[in-house]
Parts: C-alpha cells; sequence; structure tokens
C-alpha cells in the first residue's frame, strides 16, 4: 500500500504533465482500438457469414460490372443450391441526402429464403409481395428514421437514369443491423426500359442459399465455368470469402494498420519517454537521499518503471474505452463497414491493446530508470533541482 501511495504521489507531483501524457496514450490507443476494431469485425463478419453456406456471384471484372438476370435461373438450377435471387444496388437519394443509407433491387418472393435468419411478420411480407412499389427496411433504420408502414421512401436516382417512389410494405429484424432498403427489382428493371437505359435486365450480384458447406466449391467451380468464355464471366465465392473482398477493397488494411500501429508506437515512445526523463531529473535529489538509506538498484528501478507504467496504463484504459465508443458511433453511421458493436466483439485483441499499453510504459520508462539505479549518492546530492 505504501508503494503504491508513492507512485500515486509521484504521477501528480507534475499534474499538467502527467495529463497531457496520459491523453497523448489515450488518443493513441483510441486510434489503435479503431483500426483493430475493423479488422475484427470484417473477421467477426466473415465467421457469421460461413454459418449460413451462402454464395455470391458478380462479374470477374468486379462489382462495378454486371451480371445477366438470367444467371439468376442458371444459378438456382446448380446441383446443391436450394435458392438463389439476384441483387441490385441502387444508391439514390434520399430528400437530397447523400450515402444516407444502401438501397438494394431483390425478388420479394425469394429473398428471405436466400436469408432465412432474417425475420419478417407474414403478413407485411405478403404486402410488400403484391405492392409493385412496395419496400421493406431492417428495424434499426426504421427506427433511426422513425418510419412506419406507409411512409412514403422517394429515392432520386444517381447511378440510374430513374426515381422510385416507394411505400415501406414491412420491417424485418436481422442478427446484425444493415440499414438497408429492399424493394422490387421489376419496378426498376421496367422503369429503365421506359428510358431505354443499358441497365435493364442485368443485376449488381447474385446470393445462393445452398445446402451446406461441402457442396459450395463444386456449385463455385462449375457457375464460373460455365460462363467463363461468355460475355459476362463470373468470379463465384462464398459469403465469407466476398466478406473478405470487400474490405479489400478499401486496399491492404492489415498492412496500413501494421505501419500506422508502428509508427504511432514509436512516436508515442519519444513523447513518453521525453516525460520520463523530465520526471527523473526533477526527482534525481530525491532519489539520492533514498539510496542513502538503503533503497537497493533494483527497488528504485522498480519504482521509476512503476510510475512510466501506470501512466501508460492509464491512458490505454482511457483510449480503448474511447476507441470502443468510437466503433459503437461508427456501426450507428456506416453498418456496412462496421457491422457489430464494440462490446458484440470483445475479446482477445482488448487484451493486446493493454499489453501495448503496458508494453509502452516499459520501453519509454527504461532508460529513465537504468539512470535512476545506476546514480551515485554523492553525485544525487550534489545536484540542486
Amino acid at each position: 500500500m505504501r508503494h503504491l501511495k508513492y507512485l500515486w504521489r509521484n504521477m501528480t507531483r507534475n499534474k499538467v504533465r502527467t495529463l497531457l501524457t496520459i491523453l497523448s496514450v489515450g488518443f493513441s490507443v483510441a486510434l489503435l482500438t479503431v483500426l483493430i476494431g475493423f479488422i475484427v469485425m470484417q473477421g467477426a463478419w466473415s465467421v457469421e457469414a460461413a454459418k449460413h453456406h451462402r454464395l455470391v456471384v458478380m462479374n470477374a471484372m468486379g462489382l462495378a460490372a454486371r451480371v445477366p438476370i438470367s444467371y439468376v435461373e442458371d444459378v438456382r438450377e446448380a446441383k446443391g443450391v436450394k435458392e438463389a435471387v439476384q441483387y441490385a444496388w441502387f444508391g439514390g437519394e434520399y430528400k437530397d441526402e447523400k450515402n444516407s443509407f444502401t438501397q438494394f433491387g431483390t425478388d420479394p418472393q425469394l429473398v428471405f429464403k436466400v436469408w432465412d435468419e432474417f425475420r419478417i411478420d407474414p403478413e407485411q411480407l405478403k404486402n410488400w409481395q403484391s405492392n409493385r412499389q412496395g419496400c421493406v427496411v431492417d428495424r434499426r433504420l426504421a427506427d433511426k428514421r422513425g418510419w412506419k408502414i406507409g411512409e412514403k421512401i422517394p429515392l432520386k436516382g444517381t447511378y440510374f437514369p430513374y426515381n422510385l417512389d416507394l411505400e415501406l410494405c414491412g420491417i424485418f429484424d436481422t442478427p446484425q443491423p444493415i440499414d438497408s432498403l429492399w424493394f422490387h427489382w421489376d419496378y426498376l428493371n421496367e422503369g429503365l426500359k421506359q428510358g431505354s437505359s443499358r441497365f435493364t435486365e442485368h443485376a449488381g450480384t447474385i446470393f445462393a442459399k445452398t445446402e451446406g458447406a461441402d457442396v459450395l466449391p463444386s456449385i463455385i467451380k462449375a457457375i464460373d465455368e460455365r460462363n467463363a468464355n461468355s460475355e459476362y464471366p463470373t468470379l463465384s465465392q462464398t459469403e465469407a470469402s466476398f466478406a473478405q473482398f470487400f474490405a479489400e477493397m478499401l486496399g491492404d488494411i492489415q498492412s496500413y494498420i501494421r505501419n500506422i500501429g508502428l509508427a504511432v508506437f514509436l512516436s508515442l515512445t519519444l513523447v513518453a519517454g521525453s516525460s520520463m526523463a523530465m520526471a527523473m531529473r526533477e526527482r534525481t535529489t530525491e532519489i539520492a537521499v533514498l539510496k542513502a538509506i538503503g533503497f537497493s538498484r533494483l527497488r528504485i528501478l522498480c519504482m521509476v518503471l512503476g510510475v512510466s507504467c501506470a501512466i501508460s496504463l492509464l491512458g490505454g484504459l482511457i483510449g480503448i474505452g474511447l476507441g470502443c465508443f468510437l466503433l459503437n458511433v461508427l456501426n450507428d453511421l456506416s453498418p456496412q463497414f462496421f457491422q457489430f458493436k464494440a462490446q458484440d466483439v470483445l475479446g482477445a485483441w482488448i487484451a493486446y491493446l493493454v499489453l501495448i499499453a503496458l508494453g509502452l510504459g516499459l520501453v519509454s520508462g527504461i532508460v529513465p530508470a537504468v539512470r535512476a539505479a545506476q546514480l551515485s549518492v554523492v553525485n544525487g546530492l550534489r545536484q540542486v533541482v
């Protein structure tokens, strides 16, 4: 208890410097928490997606290219496929808002057979299926917007040269919020035909529900071989692989995080090391007195390192808390990239961040601690602070 009291007194000796060091560590660890948390979420998305044995068929040229709607039936007829449905991104503007939420054209008769873990009231589903201009949204999106059944939702076409006038027919529940709106693909396709658009009879991707994980490789191979020499060659993959592909579109995220993390750690080491060196200089006479009354070199070493580690650990814990809060904010703003709340993916990576903060304290404090341990009593008492 006496040692803890001594550490606290030394931490609060220069309150401004200690606070600034804690905040420097905290904000930097918060950045690392967000970056590492993003990677953890991508991994969790892949694990979750693998449970449902779905595959994704897209154009071999990437998501910017499209696949003919006739491919849906071809995929559905593949051995081992239970059901398949088109999925066409619309990207419209709602009341002049930019990138407000995602919208997809699909088949209301089949989409909930492919996403069979999603739940919707049967009566609402029936109303959507019978209303060509109807749409459904996930519950969080409806709650955020305050939408009720019967709400009019106009969408201004940006990518597609056509505007949609939709009516909310249902609200569905998902394991993780997706902030998405689904409407009739036929409604969009017929509107595009009226304008003689080149986008008619095409979709962005095709999702298929399969009988199990063991049949996925053979289905993927059969679909891609069938379309290899066509005008629209395909790239088929499991939904888990698609989740990873979606993340990799942003670049080599893991390498970026590793490099950014290394730079943050090195810069923080210099900042914290400088702070500890100044603190040790202020305590030169005190350390000499402690050694004069019998404190060993090891005890002095541990005491100085203890202050350094305590400051870094406190800043790290604050940073982890702030980073988790930011992850939850990002989940609210952009669930397509941050699919989970921070509390949903807590695990070993949090302990890893705590170890980083503790390691920072050890690295930044080791030189001042060694110098303090080696300080002679005579030289220490001669110095006037």
